[in-house]
């Protein structure tokens, strides 16, 4: 094979046919006093719950154009809960003191729900969007462009400042890694072009001061055979602190065998959030781990947060792309060196291929002022 075939093979990645995808984005708005006075008709101070009305005629408004747009799946927040959406083969919804998880396969599940405290006032409305159909990537940007369209609707039609409202596009690719050693046939050939090359070539053009972040979240399970490769004492507050390094130390090192020098392990039952940030932060919320990355800083190294008395069913592997990740062909360099280093680090840690599962969850982000 020449030298220029060699090199162009680094960019593709063959991903295991079964695996699922996932499209939502977000607009979030400040729930502002200007607002707040354009709506005072339908807002009762003296009532137990003055806000309800106001948050029902946003909604209803809201529904109304995703109808006239043909957008089949959409969610109208008003809690100031965090958001997330996941794959899942049943549709389910649910709420915890700080999140809503939306788990849908967007074959199949549409809905249009409301999500709000009718006797508070909400920092802010978070308008979310979920993608419905067979080809989520490939109809992405199409996608894309219908969300902002009703964005554009709503603020007009409410009279929201356009240039406050934050939108972000969320994109996901789930698979086993060992698909394969588990009798899945087939392969999808991807490169990871950056969503602002997607769009751009399906003539979607996004701000010049658009954000994007690339990263990977790897669950991997501990089971009996994994807690059995260390000693565990019966109780203290170090019990798992033998079983959290061994995890770790195997982890970075295949990492970074591969150059991948950003990243985390969590095992501390905390929901690990990754966004894009000036400097590099770890801020535990409640429920949530903030991990803070700048893709322009090429080596942050690893983070490692685990709470050594509590076992936690999943270890949760973080890896984030640099700006040096992304090549003129996209990411698919990248996926490949995070398949490599953590098919090293199941087989160090004994990893059966063919009865455990290891799932790689890939991230693309993009988010914007909206201005248009």
């Amino acid at each position: 094979m020449s030298i220029s075939r060699t090199r162009n093979a680094q960019h593709k990645v063959y991903i295991p046919s079964s695996a699922r995808e996932n499209q939502y984005l977000m607009a979030k708005i400040p729930l502002s006093d200007e607002l707040l006075a354009k709506y005072e008709n339908s807002i009762d101070t003296n009532a137990s719950q003055p806000y309800t009305k106001f948050y029902q005629t946003l909604a209803k408004l809201f529904f109304t154009i995703n109808d006239e747009l043909a957008i089949e799946s959409s969610q109208f927040i008003a809690n100031d809960k965090f958001a997330r959406v996941r794959f899942s083969p049943e549709k389910l919804t649910s709420q915890t003191e700080q999140q809503l998880l939306f788990l849908y396969n967007p074959q199949y599940h549409t809905s249009q729900n409301t999500f709000y405290d009718g006797d508070k006032k909400a920092k802010k409305i978070t308008l979310l969007f979920l993608a419905n159909g067979d080809e989520l990537r490939v109809n992405s940007a199409k996608f894309h462009q219908q969300v902002t369209l009703a964005i554009a609707k709503f603020t007009e039609q409410t009279g929201i400042n356009k240039s406050l409202v934050r939108v972000s596009d969320h994109q996901h690719l789930t698979y086993d890694l060992f698909a394969k050693n588990k009798g899945v046939e087939g392969t999808q050939l991807h490169k990871f072009r950056s969503m602002t090359n997607r769009y751009s070539a399906d003539e979607q053009n996004l701000p010049s001061d658009t954000d994007s972040l690339t990263y990977a979240v790897v669950d991997f399970p501990i089971n009996r055979r994994v807690r059995s490769l260390v000693s565990i004492e019966e109780s203290g507050s170090e019990q798992y602190n033998e079983l959290y390094n061994l995890i770790a130390d195997a982890f970075i090192s295949a990492a970074k065998n591969q150059n991948l020098n950003n990243g985390a392990v969590i095992a501390n039952g905390l929901v690990p959030i990754v966004r894009k940030g000036e400097d590099e932060n770890v801020i535990a919320s409640g429920e949530l781990l903030m991990l803070g990355y700048n893709p322009t800083h090429t080596s942050c190294g690893y983070t490692c947060k685990w709470d050594s008395a509590k076992l936690v069913d999943t270890v949760q592997l973080i890896f984030v792309a640099t700006d040096q990740d992304k090549t003129s062909h996209g990411y698919g360099k990248f996926v490949n060196q995070i398949e490599q280093a953590l098919r090293t680090f199941a087989a160090s840690l004994d990893f059966i291929n063919d009865k455990e599962e290891m799932l790689v969850r890939l991230h693309q982000h993009i988010g914007y002022y909206y201005s248009e």
